[in-house]
């Protein structure tokens, strides 16, 4: 393995680790100011939609942590590439742009 891969490998991983942290933890910030409101609170119970949210963006973070081992595996990559993209956010921009280095390392 050259220089350059191990480099592009390394930098994936941080990718990895930033992003999977932002988006598990906007995910609980996320919901504990859907559950409360700031103004008044008030109880609130939040939509499904953003529960689903919510939900993808701490999968995608898990996945994305546990994923750290595994940057030379293309197929993992691809579904991270993918759980990013579902999840959005800054979180999901890090992954994805880790998962591109990565299949980059894998494939040039």
């Amino acid at each position: 393995m050259t220089s350059t891969k191990k480099s592009l490998r390394t930098l994936a991983r941080v990718l990895f680790l930033v992003g999977g942290l932002l988006l598990i933890l906007g995910a609980v910030l996320q919901l504990g100011v859907g559950l409360t409101g700031l103004s008044d609170f008030a109880f609130r119970i939040p939509s499904l939609g953003s529960i689903v949210g919510l939900i993808i963006a701490v999968l995608a973070g898990l996945l994305a942590l546990a994923g750290i081992g595994q940057v030379s595996n293309a197929a993992w990559d691809i579904v991270i590439l993918i759980l990013g993209f579902l999840a959005g956010g800054l979180g999901g921009i890090l992954v994805i742009i880790g998962a591109l280095i990565a299949l980059v390392a894998i494939f040039v």
